[in-house]
């Protein structure tokens, strides 16, 4: 469900109208041309390491939008406009469980970005991504909407590659119904799979940040862990996008009968298929909603109902290889990063899931794997925005 939109009073009203489904007389590069002052690249240094990504401008007065995971752990974010003149941004706030992150320069004057309703947007109408792929400079490319689902990713074919990543979607009449955000692609290029957050969400998310610092949303006291064909089998169960890998004592996930091992095949009568699109759902709850979850438990599937409660503060903090970790109600969250595990790729923003190949919930579990690796490098499995990998961590 997408939520209703509220914008800051200090942010300019952004008018949404229905985008023409048909090319523009005379092609695309006249609203390119118009779209172009408002797409940003974004440089990021953390010590000798460098990245690159996308954003677009939010307002004249400097605040622009982009991934998180494009400035988590920077030290250093530089935005360049197209116009080439640099400005040094600070990051204003950032939602992991989105990917959203809002900039502050401090310029005058610019050219804002125009929201169009990523609620009207239909499976096969033209899209523009706008981006710095490869760091090769602003690069436009063409295509279609190739798949949507309410309060889902936006499927395109427009080539996304990386770097792109926090730049715009664009519909015919130069509105902004996306934010450029993730590939599906074996090689790491784009294999016309491509993903966006929508407008809609990236609007109300952008308006929290700038506005309170920070979303509220729904806590359900779950560990979530991905589903692959062979968990799924060993499991005895066909489909799913998580498995539940632990449930907070006392949280609405153990009052409403949630139990480790059960796998989420639904939620709200909507099929979860894979673990980023229910990341992505369940970030849009609220405190106060009630999700009905459909779950398979040893081979039979049962319908459970969870009412979601404000997230609690972390009951504890434990540092690991520079790292700061808060355990909330048994999410381990990382706070902030340097020297070994900012050097090993830990970023704060990161959520870690497993240590030493074991599911871990709470600050105590992670003790007792960081014990048992004492002198080796322990591996930790992070989820950063919906996507997980393994990180080594010396010791």
């Amino acid at each position: 469900m997408i939520p209703t939109i509220l914008m800051a009073a200090a942010l300019p009203v952004f008018a949404a109208r229905i985008a023409p489904n048909l090319a523009p007389e005379g092609g695309f590069a006249d609203i390119v041309e118009r779209t172009l002052p408002s797409v940003v690249r974004v440089v990021t240094a953390s010590g000798p390491a460098r990245g690159e990504g996308s954003g677009v401008i939010l307002s004249r007065d400097g605040y622009l939008l982009t991934n998180s995971h494009v400035v988590q752990g920077a030290t250093r974010i530089t935005v360049q406009l197209a116009d080439e003149r640099e400005f040094p941004a600070e990051i204003v706030a950032a939602d992991t469980p989105t990917d959203i992150a809002v900039l502050k320069v401090d310029a005058k004057g610019l050219e804002s970005i125009t929201f169009g309703d990523s609620g009207k947007v239909r499976i096969g109408d033209y899209a523009l991504a706008i981006g710095n792929p490869f760091g090769v400079g602003t690069t436009v490319t063409l295509g279609i909407i190739s798949a949507k689902n309410e309060g889902d990713y936006i499927q395109t074919d427009a080539a996304i590659n990386p770097g792109n990543s926090g730049g715009p979607l664009l519909n015919t009449a130069g509105e902004l119904i996306g934010i450029n955000t993730a590939i599906l692609s074996p090689s790491g290029g784009s294999n016309g799979v491509g993903f966006a957050l929508p407008s809609n969400l990236a609007r109300f998310i952008m308006s929290e940040l700038i506005t309170k610092g920070r979303v509220d949303r729904g806590y359900m006291g779950v560990g979530l862990q991905p589903i692959d064909q062979v968990l799924a089998e060993a499991l005895g169960v066909r489909r799913g996008a998580a498995v539940i890998a632990d449930v907070a004592p006392g949280s609405p996930a153990a009052r409403a009968g949630l139990q480790k091992g059960d796998v989420v095949v639904a939620m709200n009568g909507r099929v979860m298929r894979d673990f980023v699109r229910m990341r992505l759902f369940v970030a849009q709850a609220q405190p106060g909603a009630t999700v009905r979850m459909t779950i398979a438990r040893q081979e039979a599937e049962q319908d459970v109902t969870v009412t979601l409660e404000r997230k609690p503060q972390p009951v504890a903090t434990t540092s690991l290889a520079g790292a700061e970790i808060a355990d909330h109600a048994g999410e381990l969250a990382v706070t902030s990063v340097e020297g070994p595990s900012a050097d090993a790729g830990l970023r704060a923003g990161d959520v870690i899931v497993a240590a030493g190949r074991k599911p871990v919930a709470g600050i105590a579990a992670l003790r007792q794997e960081m014990a048992g690796a004492a002198g080796k490098p322990l591996l930790l499995e992070v989820d950063r925005a919906g996507a997980t990998f393994f990180i080594a961590l010396p010791r």
